[in-house]
């Protein structure tokens, strides 16, 4: 079948997973970082988790695989529409979830659909001869549950984008006794903007 068209959910809330690794390792951010008080590297772990998740709202993709749950108010009408997926590389979908009219949650079949892992972003269609399922017309029935990143380990990872992870944490180490007024602590060095930006994904929800 012939995709053309891409749809939008009017209404959707995204949630994801931490991962199971972190694409650098406090000794990675030790050498970086040039630490000169051992005791400190029991501080870094965090910091390495919130560059990351810096780095990831910077370039809307998952570093390392992560669980996605998407939900979204509708489903496309026509059957050569593709429903975009968020997060940047998509590894595999596992679940579509609706509810249906009598308020009962039923899992959709796989062999109802197919999915785009080679593009960006990932992308949901209508296997052949198949059609979308009729679903509750309230809320958010519709729950795609997906994992998305590079892979499970931190070597997956773009050099550039683990450089980038790594300048991030430097910040919020070197700024960690900083008082500052505002949502952030540091700012993001620009050099790490740079480094991330051309990895930044299209699809922004």
């Amino acid at each position: 079948m012939k995709f053309t068209n891409i749809f939008r959910p009017e209404r959707w809330s995204l949630s994801k997973s931490a991962p199971a690794v972190e694409p650098i390792t406090a000794s990675d951010l030790d050498l970086h970082a040039r630490l000169s008080l051992p005791d400190d590297l029991s501080l870094l772990p965090g910091f390495i988790s919130s560059a990351r998740e810096t780095v990831e709202t910077m370039t809307h993709r998952a570093l390392i695989n992560q669980t996605y749950v998407y939900k979204i108010s509708e489903l496309p009408s026509g059957s050569e529409c593709l429903i975009d997926l968020p997060g940047g590389k998509i590894q595999s979908v596992t679940t579509i979830e609706y509810v249906d009219a009598d308020g009962a949650t039923q899992t959709w079949g796989a062999s109802n659909y197919e999915v785009d892992t080679t593009s960006e972003p990932g992308r949901i269609g209508l296997a052949y001869n198949a059609s979308w399922p009729s679903y509750r017309l309230w809320g958010l029935p519709i729950t795609i549950t997906y994992v998305a990143g590079y892979g499970a380990a931190a070597a997956a990872v773009p050099a550039a984008l683990r450089t980038a992870v790594s300048m991030v944490a430097t910040e919020l180490y070197e700024m960690r006794n900083e008082t500052v007024i505002g949502a952030t602590v540091a700012s993001i060095p620009w050099r790490a903007s740079v480094l991330a930006s051309p990895y930044r994904a299209y699809l922004v929800v």
